[in-house]
C-alpha cells in the first residue's frame, strides 16, 4: 500500500507538474515581442547575404544553415537580450553598410520642381497630361511632347510628376534638334535632386553627351557625385581623359574654377592632368599645388603616378610638349588669275591662324608651296613636305587634288582642305570644311516631323556628299513615320532638271489629285491638299539653277514646301539668287551663337592687326579656319601622325571664323540651325521659349 501511495503520489502532483510546466512555457511568451523583433533582425541579416542566421527554440539561440539541420552554440538568449537592451538604451546600433544598403527605398522619392500644395483636381489633371506627355514622347511626336511637358512643369509645378515632366521635356528637346535648351533643363533637373543622389551621375554623363563644347562637356562631369554608380564614374573616367587635353591650360582652369567647393569624385584627376600641362608650361608653382591638392583628394590609377611624378618634376611616359614645328600648305597660288587670287586669301588666313591660333607658348611656321593649279605639281609638293616632316598639311582646293594627294602620303599626316568636297573618299586623316554634314540633315527631318508631313520626295545630285546627307534624311524620316516616296538623282554639274522635279512632283501629287478630282493648276483647293515636301540637298552652285526651275514645274503651285541644307544658306546664294526664289525655303545654317560671334570677332581683329587692312569677304576666313583646327589638334603637343588624328577627331565646340565646328565620324562639321530664308536672310525657325534664364553653362 505504502508503495502504491507512493507511487501514485507522483501522479497527484501531476497537475500541479502540468501547471507549472505550463506557467513555465507561458513565461517566455511575455518575451515573445522581443524574440520576435531579434529573430525578424536576424533573419533580415541573412537575406541580405549572411550563410547562416539565428533562430529562437526554448530560450537557446541556434544557427540554422543552408540545409536545414541546427547547430547550437552555448549562447544563452539572455545574453542576447543583454546586448540588445545595452543597445537600446545607449547610442543605435550599428547599421552595416549592406544594412544600410537594403533600407534605402527601391524607388527615390519624386522630384517636385515648386514645393507647395496641391489641390487633387490639379494633381488629377497633372497626371493626365503626363500620361499624354509620355504617349507621345513613345510614338515619336517629339514636338508635341515638348508642349505637353512643358504645360506640367509651367502649369503644375508642385505636383509629384512636375520634375519627371522636366526630365522628358528635356529629353524631348534633344530629339527636335534643341540641346542647348536641353542642357538648361536637365540641369534644372539635376538642382531639384538631394546631395549625392544616384541618379545624378546618369543626367549629368547624358548632359555631357549632348553639347558639343569640350569645356561644358567637362564642367558638367565634373558635377557628379559621390553617390554616382561605379559605372557611371568609370564612363565619365574615360571622357574626361580625352576632353581635358583637347582645350587649353587657361580655359581648363576657369573650368574649374566655376565648380562649387568641395567638387566631385573626379576633380582630383582633372587637377592632376592640369598639374603635368603646367608643368609642361614651366608653370611650376601651379603645376606642384595642383598636384598636391589632387594626391590630397584621393586621385588613383594613372592619374595619382602623374601627379606624384609632378611632384619631383618627372613627366609622365609619352608626355613633353613640342611647341616648335611646321605645318604645310599647298595652294595654285601663281594658278590662273581668279584662281591665284583666291589662293592669296586663303594663305592670308592661314597665317594669322599659325600666328595666332595657340598663343605665346607655341612657335608655329608655315611652309608654303605653290603647285600652279597644276595636279602634277601637287603631288610633288605633297612629297616634298612629306619628306621635310611637316606636322599636319592644308590647301588642295580642288577635289581631284585632294584625292591624289591623300594617295601619295609616305606617312599618314593630316590634310585639311578649306574647299574640297571629296573628303569621304579620300581615306584616314583627311578633311575638309566643306564635306557631307549627315546631322544637318537629321535635324531637317525632325523639323519635318514637327510639320507632319504626309509624303517627302528628294531631289540631289549624284555625288557622295548629297547622297549621305539624303540617306540620314531618310532614316531619320522612316524612324520618325514619314514616308520618302521617291529619290531622284540628277548627275553632278547638271543645269537642266525637269525630269527630277517632274517625277518628285508626280510621286507627291498625282494620286491625290486624281482622289479629289482636281487638276495641278487648280489653285482654288490648294488647302484640301496634304501637306507634303521636297528635300533637296544640294550644292550651293546648283541652287541657282534649281530655284527657278522649281517655281516653273510648279511645286508652289501645288503647295509642295522645298526643304534643303546649308547649300541654301552660303552668303553668297542668299544675296545672288533672286528674293522670290529662295523665299520659303526650310534649310540649315551655321547657329549664330555668342561663341560663334567671339570666333569671328577674333579673327576679324587678328586679321586687321597683321595685315593693316579692313577684312573683306570670306575667303581668308575659311583658310583660318582650316589652319585652326589642324592647330587645335596639335595644341597638346603631340606631333606623330597618328596621335594627331587621334586629337583631330576628338575636336568638339571650335569657334571658328565661319562657324562652331566638331568632328563627328570623321567629318569636320559645322554647328547648324534649322533656318526659314525670307527676303535673302536665313532666320531661325522660332524655338519654344521656356522661360528659362539662359546660362553660359
Amino acid at each position: 500500500m505504502m508503495l502504491s501511495r507512493w507511487k501514485r503520489k507522483p501522479r497527484r502532483m501531476s497537475r500541479l507538474k502540468v501547471m507549472m510546466l505550463s506557467r513555465w512555457k507561458r513565461k517566455p511568451r511575455r518575451m515573445s515581442r522581443l524574440k520576435a523583433m531579434m529573430l525578424s533582425r536576424l533573419k533580415r541579416r541573412g537575406r541580405r547575404g549572411r550563410k547562416s542566421w539565428i533562430s529562437m527554440e526554448g530560450g537557446i539561440a541556434r544557427t540554422h544553415f543552408a540545409s536545414g539541420r541546427f547547430a547550437r552554440p552555448p549562447i544563452l538568449i539572455v545574453i542576447m537580450v543583454s546586448i540588445s537592451a545595452c543597445q537600446t538604451v545607449g547610442t543605435p546600433p550599428l547599421i552595416t553598410h549592406q544594412e544600410t544598403e537594403t533600407r534605402r527605398p527601391k524607388h527615390p522619392p519624386p522630384l517636385v520642381v515648386t514645393p507647395g500644395v496641391i489641390s487633387k483636381s490639379a494633381e488629377e489633371e497633372a497626371s493626365r497630361l503626363w500620361s499624354r506627355a509620355q504617349t507621345l514622347f513613345e510614338a515619336q511626336e517629339f514636338s508635341q511632347a515638348v508642349l505637353a511637358s512643358q504645360e506640367i512643369v509651367t502649369d503644375f509645378p508642385s505636383s509629384s510628376i512636375s520634375g519627371e515632366a522636366l526630365w522628358l521635356l528635356a529629353r524631348s528637346l534633344v530629339e527636335v534638334g534643341d540641346s542647348v535648351k536641353a542642357d538648361q533643363v536637365a540641369s534644372r533637373y539635376a538642382e531639384l535632386m538631394p546631395r549625392q543622389d544616384p541618379r545624378g551621375g546618369a543626367i549629368r554623363l547624358w548632359q555631357s553627351s549632348i553639347v558639343s563644347d569640350p569645356a561644358t562637356r567637362i564642367d558638367r562631369l565634373l558635377r557628379m557625385e559621390e553617390g554616382s554608380s561605379e559605372g557611371d564614374i568609370l564612363l565619365a573616367i574615360d571622357r574626361l581623359r580625352s576632353l581635358v587635353d583637347a582645350i587649353s591650360v587657361e580655359l581648363l582652369q576657369e573650368v574649374i574654377d566655376g565648380i562649387p567647393p568641395l567638387g566631385g569624385p573626379l576633380m582630383p584627376l582633372v587637377e592632376a592632368r592640369l598639374s603635368v600641362s603646367l608643368l609642361e608650361l614651366d608653370r611650376t608653382a601651379d603645376a606642384l599645388a595642383l598636384a598636391r591638392s589632387a594626391l590630397e583628394g584621393g586621385v588613383s590609377g594613372k592619374e595619382r603616378a602623374w601627379a606624384e611624378g609632378v611632384l619631383i618634376g618627372e613627366f609622365p611616359p609619352g608626355r613633353g610638349l613640342e611647341t616648335v614645328f611646321t605645318i604645310g600648305a599647298v595652294l595654285p597660288l601663281g594658278g590662273p588669275p581668279a584662281l591665284a587670287e583666291f589662293s592669296s586669301l586663303i594663305a592670308q588666313g592661314i597665317e594669322v591662324a599659325a600666328s595666332t591660333a595657340l598663343g605665346d607658348e607655341f612657335e608655329v611656321s608655315v611652309d608654303f608651296r605653290d603647285d600652279g593649279g597644276d595636279p602634277s605639281v601637287s603631288l610633288q609638293s605633297m612629297r616634298a613636305l612629306d619628306q621635310a616632316g611637316v606636322v599636319g598639311i592644308v590647301g588642295f582646293l580642288q577635289d581631284d587634288d585632294f584625292l591624289a594627294a591623300a594617295d601619295a602620303r609616305a606617312r599618314p599626316v593630316v590634310l585639311v582642305s578649306p574647299t574640297a568636297r571629296s573628303a569621304d573618299r579620300a581615306g584616314a586623316a583627311a578633311y575638309s570644311l566643306e564635306g557631307s554634314d549627315p546631322g544637318a540633315a537629321e535635324a531637317v527631318a525632325r523639323y519635318a516631323a514637327s510639320r507632319a508631313y504626309q509624303r517627302i520626295a528628294m531631289v540631289y545630285p549624284q555625288t557622295p556628299n548629297a547622297e549621305a546627307e539624303a540617306d540620314a534624311f531618310e532614316l531619320i524620316a522612316e524612324r520618325l513615320g514619314m514616308p520618302v516616296v521617291g529619290r531622284f538623282g540628277y548627275e553632278a554639274g547638271a543645269t537642266f532638271f525637269e525630269p527630277q522635279i517632274s517625277a518628285a512632283l508626280n510621286a507627291l501629287r498625282s494620286e491625290e489629285l486624281d482622289r479629289l478630282a482636281l487638276a495641278p493648276n487648280d489653285t482654288l483647293h490648294m488647302e484640301e491638299l496634304e501637306p507634303t515636301a521636297l528635300f533637296m540637298p544640294i550644292p550651293p552652285e546648283d541652287v541657282e539653277f534649281l530655284a527657278p526651275q522649281v517655281i516653273h514645274f510648279g511645286l508652289d503651285t501645288l503647295a509642295v514646301e522645298i526643304l534643303g541644307t546649308s547649300g541654301w544658306t552660303d552668303p553668297q546664294i542668299l544675296t545672288s539668287v533672286e528674293a522670290r526664289l529662295t523665299t520659303g525655303v526650310i534649310a540649315t545654317a551655321p547657329v549664330v551663337s555668342e561663341r560663334a560671334l567671339e570666333g569671328q570677332v577674333r579673327f576679324r581683329e587678328a586679321y586687321e592687326s597683321r595685315y593693316q587692312r579692313s577684312l573683306v569677304g570670306a575667303t581668308a576666313s575659311v583658310g583660318y579656319d582650316a589652319a585652326l583646327l589642324l592647330l587645335e589638334a596639335l595644341r597638346a603637343g603631340r606631333v606623330e601622325p597618328d596621335e594627331v588624328r587621334e586629337s583631330f577627331e576628338s575636336l568638339e565646340g571650335i569657334s571658328g571664323a565661319t562657324g562652331v565646328f566638331s568632328v563627328i565620324g570623321g567629318r569636320v562639321v559645322r554647328d547648324t540651325e534649322v533656318v526659314r530664308i525670307e527676303d535673302q536672310m536665313a532666320i531661325p525657325i522660332e524655338r519654344i521659349n521656356l522661360g528659362f534664364r539662359n546660362e553660359r553653362r
